[in-house]
């Protein structure tokens, strides 16, 4: 019991650490200019990005999540509902996916397409948004969070914001124009090879889900 109380304390301080990180590094595009080329963003130009759109879904997350983490300390026993324990680990998942493709996929790409280094991808507020909140949410998740493990049929909920993403990164950059390749992933009208991309994304989407769900598990057996 006293484990579950510190577990509590602590999924409490990294959930609103997570939160004020997020509202820290996406506010950077309201009072300038923030990125470079096609990835410059200012306003609310900057919900375009996969990686924005990510950290502010688990944001969400997190902020609901706190409510509960709140209630617990006062002695209540509540029990995190179905659809927060889902939402919680989509939302995980999905900062998870930004952390893997940029790691593993753009930073690649961008070095041997334009020649960018790997440190481009982690200038100001993007070294959060790319790494520290996604890695502090997939460590919140598992450790701290590992009792609100569900049944593993609900994992598969990971791909609906990468599917729906995708769909409107498709229309807007192919059919419509609105927005530049900013991803590269119509390799400069070479479409033929935009489904390399589409696995590639929904491979690690799927990695990282199953990596997730491993690691509560886990963690659920050496700790709880």
């Amino acid at each position: 019991m006293e484990r579950k109380k510190l577990f509590n304390i602590l999924s409490l301080v990294c959930n609103v650490i997570f939160l004020g990180l997020t509202i820290w590094a996406v506010s950077f595009y309201f009072y300038s200019d923030t990125g470079s080329g096609n990835m410059l963003a200012h306003g609310f130009t900057c919900f375009r990005f996969f990686t924005i759109d990510s950290n502010v879904l688990a944001a969400i997350a997190s902020a609901i999540y706190i409510y509960f983490n709140i209630v617990r300390l006062t002695g209540k026993n509540i029990e995190t509902p179905l659809w927060l324990k889902v939402f919680k680990y989509v939302a995980t998942n999905t900062v998870a996916v930004t952390f893997f493709v940029v790691l593993l996929i753009l930073v690649p790409m961008g070095y041997i397409t334009y020649g960018y280094s790997m440190g481009y991808f982690y200038e100001y507020n993007c070294s959060v948004l790319h790494a520290i909140t996604p890695i502090l949410a997939m460590l919140t998740l598992a450790m701290f969070e590992s009792e609100d493990r569900f049944d593993k049929k609900y994992t598969y909920f990971q791909f609906l914001p990468v599917a729906v993403y995708g769909i409107i990164y498709l229309i807007c950059v192919v059919i419509v124009g609105v927005w530049p390749d900013f991803y590269g992933f119509t390799f400069d009208g070479r479409y033929y090879l935009s489904p390399i991309a589409v696995l590639l994304v929904f491979g690690v989407s799927y990695g990282a889900a199953e990596l997730g769900y491993f690691l509560q598990g886990l963690c659920l057996k050496k700790l709880y």
